[in-house]
This record gives structure tokens, C-alpha cells and sequence, in this order.
């Protein structure tokens, strides 16, 4: 599949672009969690972060739906509460961080297979 920007694009890859642009934009928020299950040994072991930090972190995650179909795909956000509120904001979902992307300590997705995270992939921002 080629980019938007490139000369080659086909008319469904535009589509295909648009519909998940809309997904995103369209998608349930959740509440703000503490990091917990797979997240704790992927963020212990790919991050080097110690579990003191990590029980100090919460996350903000959203579902991606396409046409209205929950594609299982979670986007996740973890930033610091103690930061939000040293800057008198309040986190209180995924996409309230939109508004404040230096608040954003690590952002990625996981995969949702039956109540637990699978083939997660979390950057550090």
C-alpha cells in the first residue's frame, strides 16, 4: 500500500485511510487505570522501569472500532497524575492527553484476546 501523499495511491487505499481516521476518531473512551497484567512485565522488562515508578503511572487507553466493529486493537497512553496535577489538569481520558501531548510519558496499542493484552508494542515519548 502506498502513502496518501505518493502519485501511485489507488482510490481504495484513500478509503481504506479515511475509514480508520474515522474509527479513531469515533472510539469509546475508558477510564484512567493503574498499569496492571502484561502491561507491568512488558513495561518492567522493555522499559527498565522499576515497579515503585510503575505504581505511580496510570494509563488512559482506547478501543479502534471500524464500522462500528471493535477490532480488538487498544490504544494506550501512560503519563504521571502527580505531573497533571502539579499543572492543574485533569486526566480523565485517552483523548484528553490530545490536548496536552507533553503530559504523554509512553504511547502505543495492544491487542484486547479474551480480557488480556497480547503483542504489545509501548514507546517511551
Amino acid at each position: 500500500m502506498k502513502a496518501l501523499g505518493s502519485s501511485s495511491c489507488r482510490g481504495g487505499d484513500i478509503v481504506f485511510w479515511h475509514k480508520m481516521e474515522t474509527a479513531l476518531k469515533g472510539e469509546k473512551n475508558k477510564a484512567v487505570k493503574n498499569i496492571e497484567g502484561e502491561l507491568v512485565g512488558y513495561m518492567l522488562s522493555r522499559h527498565s522501569v522499576t515497579l515503585n515508578e510503575l505504581q505511580n503511572l496510570r494509563r488512559v487507553e482506547r478501543e479502534v472500532v471500524l464500522d462500528d466493529k471493535p477490532l480488538g486493537i487498544i490504544m494506550i497512553r501512560i503519563f504521571n497524575p502527580d505531573i497533571a496535577k502539579e499543572r492543574v489538569v485533569t486526566i480523565d481520558s485517552y483523548s484528553n492527553l490530545d490536548r496536552y501531548p507533553e503530559l504523554v510519558q509512553y504511547e502505543g496499542h495492544y491487542r484486547d484476546v479474551g480480557g488480556e493484552a497480547m503483542n504489545i508494542k509501548i514507546e517511551k515519548k
